[in-house]
């Protein structure tokens, strides 16, 4: 068979049916089963053995149809058929018993809930005009058939039922779409209060204290007397530090508050490694930095994220392992940025990951936006390498990110 046509015969409703669903058409499709076994057989002639067949096949394709629509209404249409080759034209109402008619009507009326007006349709006129040309060949044959009559009746009574679910399946899917934006729209309020509450907890408590630091270490040369130079430098060091803390946290505010959520402030790039390098050589941390120029440069989302990995990883080693040399590499191999940052042992070496903060995972996170990976763990001389790699164009997923 071929796929397209498999894919079709086998596709899903565009709606599933719930358990009431199931329960109703459940009752009509037995109803349409046991009726129409024991009329076909008595009223209008049919074999016994097909009676039973083609009865179950009628009523069972209409749950079938909330399984497979396009399988059920072609099943359906089959077992029409099958009745009215088996049934006796002179038996009115013939081709189309006053069973198949309700089975046909049942089963439109479905497709019109859960599936598709255009499935509707198609059915409908395979159906009827089934009918219609074994009705003609028949007539033909023979003039004891009042199949005219019948073919009107039995059209006009299913294209009302189709158009009657065609209308209320489309109401149905209109109030089910309303449902759902208002969903997203109370979702994307409440989305925007919590983001508005931390907001407000990051400027109230974090911005707070960063402000602090920044203020008692500006005016420390001149609080404190007998400050050498070297220790107001040092203080300077500290309130360059918090301001550039606080530079950072006021774009991460805009963001929380902006419901868009895009990041307008300016935002570190390789170019600012150095500065980072110089501030934690300023801490008292040796460094020894490599950092060969990547041309041309990078995506701004790599950048930042390759910058982003150096801060958390130099934090590391400042917090994990005092007093450790420390080794910053950035180059270009091939087609991809890598980025290692390594620490010996320290008097307190201890590795990120048993920290128990989220810097690792934060740094894979980034990482895995650019389309990165992201290696650590200790050397075989007691210490602790981080190992950053990033295409040098990588795809920027911004919903990861």
């Amino acid at each position: 068979m071929n796929p397209t046509w498999s894919r079709a015969i086998w596709s899903p409703p565009a709606r599933a049916l719930g358990r009431a669903d199931w329960i109703a058409w459940g009752i009509v499709a037995t109803a349409v089963a046991a009726v129409g076994i024991p009329v076909h057989s008595a009223v209008h002639g049919l074999w016994v053995p097909f009676a039973l067949i083609l009865g179950i096949a009628q009523g069972g394709s209409i749950l079938l149809a909330a399984l497979s629509p396009w399988l059920g209404a072609l099943v359906h249409v089959v077992a029409l058929f099958g009745i009215a080759l088996g049934s006796a034209p002179s038996l009115a109402p013939w081709p189309l018993s006053v069973i198949s008619m309700i089975a046909l009507s049942a089963l439109l009326v479905l497709l019109g809930l859960h599936a598709h007006w255009r499935l509707q349709v198609v059915t409908w006129v395979a159906a009827m005009g089934g009918a219609a040309l074994l009705a003609g060949v028949i007539t033909l044959q023979r003039d004891d058939t009042d199949a005219g009559n019948d073919l009107i009746v039995g059209a006009s009574i299913t294209a009302l039922a189709a158009l009657t679910g065609a209308i209320v399946g489309l109401l149905l899917r209109q109030v089910r779409t309303a449902q759902h934006e208002t969903e997203l729209e109370r979702a994307r309020v409440a989305w925007a209060a919590e983001r508005g509450r931390i907001a407000r907890e990051m400027h109230d408590v974090v911005a707070h204290g960063m402000s602090v630091v920044h203020m008692r270490a500006t005016s420390a040369r001149y609080r404190i007397e007998g400050l050498d130079e070297r220790a107001a430098a040092e203080f300077d060091g500290i309130a360059e530090q918090a301001r550039d803390a606080l530079r950072e946290m006021r774009g991460l505010l805009g963001v929380l508050r902006d419901e868009d959520g895009v990041l307008t402030a300016p935002q570190p790039d390789l170019d600012a490694l150095p500065s980072l390098i110089e501030a934690t050589r300023a801490a008292g941390t040796t460094i020894d930095a490599t950092l060969d120029p990547v041309e041309p440069a990078p995506p701004a989302p790599v950048q930042l994220a390759l910058y982003r990995v150096a801060q958390e990883s130099l934090s590391n080693a400042v917090r994990h392992a005092r007093g450790a040399d420390v080794t910053v590499t950035l180059r270009r191999t091939g087609d991809e940025i890598l980025l290692r940052v390594a620490n010996g042992p320290g008097t307190a070496a201890l590795p990120p990951s048993e920290s128990g903060g989220h810097g690792l995972r934060g740094m894979r996170e980034r990482l895995t936006s650019v389309s990165g990976s992201l290696a650590h763990g200790p050397d075989e001389n007691g210490g602790y390498v981080v190992e950053a790699r990033v295409p040098h164009a990588a795809p920027y997923r911004e919903e990861q990110a």
